[in-house]
This record gives C-alpha cells, sequence and structure tokens, in this order.
C-alpha cells in the first residue's frame, strides 16, 4: 500500500517598523506570535535590522524561504528609518515573490489603545516644532487623518475628552488643559509603535495579500512633509 504524505505549509509572516529612532521586529505563525524583540539603542537601523531579523529566524528555526509574507509601517516618521525599513521589506518580498502590507505608523500606535472608550489622539514628533498626528475611534476609524500640525493648530481642533498617546504627548497636555479638554494619558509601553501590533492591524484591517510586482514597486515611505535638509535648503535659495 503506497501512503502519501501531505506537507501543510505553515503560514508565516515577518513584522518590521523602523519608523523612528527605536525598531522592532515579531514573526507570527499561523496567527500565533512566536517572537517579537524591540531596540532602542543609539545604532543606526541599516545596522541593526538585517541581523535582528536573522537571528529571529534562526531563533525560530526558520529561514526567508519559510516566510508567507511581510507587513510594514510606511510612514509617518523618521525619514531614514522608513526608507531602511521599505527597503529591506520590499528587497524580502521581492525576493521570495511574497506579498507586502503597509500599515500607518500613527495607526499602529493607536492599536495599542484599541477599544478605549474615548477617541485615541496620536502625537508624534515631526521636528520643526511640528508633529504628525491622528485621531481615531476607539475601533480605529479615522476621526482626523494623518497629518503634519503644529501642537496649537493640533489643540485648537479638539474639542472632546481624548486618550493621548504617542512620544509628544507631554507636548499636548498642557494645551488641552488650557482648553478644558479632558485628556487620559497612555500607559508609557503605549506609546511605543511594536511590530507585533501590525499583525493586530492585518485582522482589525483586512489587506489583499496576493504578490503584486507592480504596486511593490511603486510602493514609497509616506513621508507627509519634507526633510528638514530640504526645508533648510528651499529656504536659503530663496535668499
Amino acid at each position: 500500500m503506497c501512503l502519501r504524505v501531505f506537507v501543510v505549509r505553515k503560514m508565516i509572516w515577518l513584522a518590521i517598523d523602523c519608523s523612528g529612532s527605536s525598531g522592532s521586529i515579531a514573526l507570527e505563525q499561523d496567527g500565533r506570535l512566536i517572537y517579537q524583540c524591540y531596540f532602542n539603542i543609539d545604532i543606526t537601523h541599516s545596522e541593526t535590522l538585517m541581523p535582528q531579523i536573522d537571528t529571529a529566524l534562526k531563533f525560530c528555526k526558520l529561514t526567508p524561504a519559510d516566510l508567507s509574507g511581510i507587513v510594514t509601517t510606511i510612514g509617518p516618521g523618521s525619514f531614514t528609518g522608513l526608507r531602511i525599513g521599505l527597503a529591506t521589506a520590499k528587497g524580502i518580498a521581492y525576493g521570495r515573490k511574497i506579498p507586502l502590507l503597509t500599515y500607518s505608523t500613527l495607526e499602529l500606535i493607536a492599536a495599542n489603545c484599541y477599544g478605549s472608550k474615548l477617541p485615541i489622539l496620536v502625537c508624534l514628533d515631526a521636528k520643526m516644532q511640528e508633529l504628525y498626528a491622528a485621531m481615531y475611534s476607539s475601533e480605529l476609524k479615522p476621526l482626523i487623518p494623518d497629518c503634519v500640525i503644529s501642537p496649537e493648530a493640533l489643540a485648537a481642533r479638539i474639542s472632546e475628552p481624548v486618550l493621548l498617546t504617542g512620544n509628544m504627548s507631554d507636548k499636548m497636555i498642557p494645551l488641552l488643559a488650557d482648553k478644558g479638554v479632558d485628556v487620559i494619558p497612555a500607559l508609557e509601553h503605549q506609546n511605543l509603535p511594536v511590530a507585533a501590533g501590525l499583525f493586530s492591524l492585518m485582522q482589525l484591517k483586512p489587506q489583499s495579500i496576493e504578490y503584486n510586482f507592480e504596486a511593490l514597486a511603486e510602493l514609497e515611505p509616506q513621508y507627509l512633509r519634507e526633510s528638514t535638509a530640504q526645508v533648510r535648503f528651499r529656504e536659503k535659495n530663496k535668499k
């Protein structure tokens, strides 16, 4: 008698976030988190990201050939970090012909507070006295879309109690308090963009998971603004 052996391919996803000075990666297998790592050290993402991915795969006894897909943040955030993270994700996706999904950095941080009874206001440092900001409902429906805005202008748009998260929360609290707006600051860990949260976004806001070469080739970081160097160069040339 001949026995047929069927090999079931498991779905294994890699998540990457390099949108800020910190970075993180995670691995999920069949909907189960099997590895995560968060790092915030004085070393560039170009030095840390690939070694961390290699370590994660080896630790879980996997190779790049085992990956079914990749999910990463597309911005806003650090220009350099976003370029490195997306370029790395695209390179792996190209090489393995696997899908690459992307989500907003602000949405990833808001997901830390999913289910809150209050709207979730996310504020990140955009430099030049501006913020990257967005506000979401407790179920992550956008109330204020991703934008670059001054803290004062953002405060002027908020009139209801909010749960405040992101690395610029301390800047916004006094501005909202002056308006009489009630604010609940998120817990410290809820201010961080952690790659494992991208798996939750895949469940909450599913996307097509088919490999698409054309879409992958056109994928670019969503900076939302010019870099500081670009702004200074433009202003210098005006003189």
